[in-house]
């Protein structure tokens, strides 16, 4: 197909042609002053967030008002940007003004026999006009709604390649002098925190870098900082936080023990992501924040101090086991990501 007739193809396929044969050309003029405020929502919200419905509709003229309800007053986006988000209406007036619309109870249907109604449930969107609908053509596969700019799912991506192209095998040139017997890499060296941000902070920068800033240790107040903050260049309200810790035993340079982490040090790092959100909030409350949670997991079984080989089996032991969390913050809030276990394996298991 030429890409003349992908134009051709896309113009038809759009909502415009339904809404025209509907409402004629103001209802055109009213589907326009939709998709910017959709486009102007989005900026402010992030439709993965959404729990319920989103509809944005302008009444057009001529006709009785859509609903009859309170109208609520002009819409501060801004303020949405952390709010747990249910249901939402809002109404355009012919300024294209934004208001909130309180107690909703009509379906989009029933809004639509006077008005457009753009219409997001679920990650699906259309148009509905009269007793017409039209699904929004899926041109950006990746984003929950074409109208809104996709910002979390790359860094989700970046940090599953990094488990699987840096952390798995020690591929990566900083993360490997995190091990302080590269050759069988059972301990890892006292203290290496630092080389493991540092290599996520690279690959991120590498894998990013044309459209996001990424910062190690960035205050989340006055006096924490996360690990890594990362900040997509198009827009200036979303902020991503990446806390690491590590999970295994480590030793200083003569083989004696500093550490021993397992699952409880799980835990702890969850507890202070989610705590570093909520600072996070307070001095950036028109921001869209987000959470991801990385576990680096160097642990083996029967280890024991001055230990220079292990079994297959007690090598492996933990790679394909799960975590548990108590509270379990990725699954009580929409701000938090369920957590990146990377697994680091023994040199020599094939």
């Amino acid at each position: 197909m030429s890409l003349q007739d992908a134009i051709v193809r896309v113009c038809k396929d759009t909502h415009l042609p339904m809404v025209d044969a509907v409402f004629g050309k103001e209802g055109v003029e009213a589907a326009f002053l939709l998709m910017q405020a959709a486009q102007a929502l989005y900026k402010h919200i992030e439709p993965e967030r959404v729990k319920g419905r989103l509809i944005i509709f302008k009444t057009v003229h001529g006709h009785d008002r859509a609903l009859s309800d309170f109208i609520g007053p002009i819409a501060d986006l801004a303020s949405l940007a952390n709010q747990t988000i249910t249901d939402l209406t809002i109404e355009v007036d012919p300024e294209g003004i934004l208001y909130l619309r309180a107690s909703v109870n009509a379906t989009p249907e029933e809004i639509a026999t006077t008005a457009v109604v753009y219409y997001w449930h679920a990650g699906r969107e259309e148009f509905l006009a009269g007793n017409e609908r039209k699904p929004v053509i899926r041109l950006d596969p990746v984003a929950r709604s074409q109208f809104a700019v996709p910002t979390f799912g790359s860094l989700r991506e970046a940090l599953q390649r990094y488990a699987v192209e840096n952390i798995r095998e020690s591929t990566c040139y900083l993360f490997n002098k995190a091990w302080s017997d590269e050759k069988n890499r059972i301990f890892l060296k006292a203290g290496p925190e630092e080389i493991m941000r540092n290599s996520l902070t690279q690959f991120l920068r590498n894998r990013l870098g044309a459209d996001h800033d990424v910062w190690p240790e960035q205050n989340v107040d006055e006096s924490h900082p996360v690990d890594i903050q990362v900040r997509p260049r198009f827009t200036s309200n979303r902020v991503m936080l990446i806390e690491i810790k590590w999970l295994g035993w480590s030793v200083r340079e003569d083989g004696h023990v500093t550490a021993k982490y397992g699952q409880p040090r799980a835990q702890t790092g969850a507890d202070q992501l989610a705590q570093y959100l909520e600072d996070k909030r307070k001095f950036a409350p028109t921001s869209v924040i987000h959470g991801y949670y990385v576990i680096i997991d160097c642990r083996r079984k029967n280890l024991h101090e001055g230990i220079t080989s292990l079994s297959v089996a007690d090598g492996l032991h933990y790679e394909n086991g799960d975590l548990e969390f108590d509270p379990a913050h990725h699954t009580e809030r929409n701000d938090f990501d369920p957590p990146y276990r990377m697994f680091a394996r023994p040199v020599w298991v094939g």
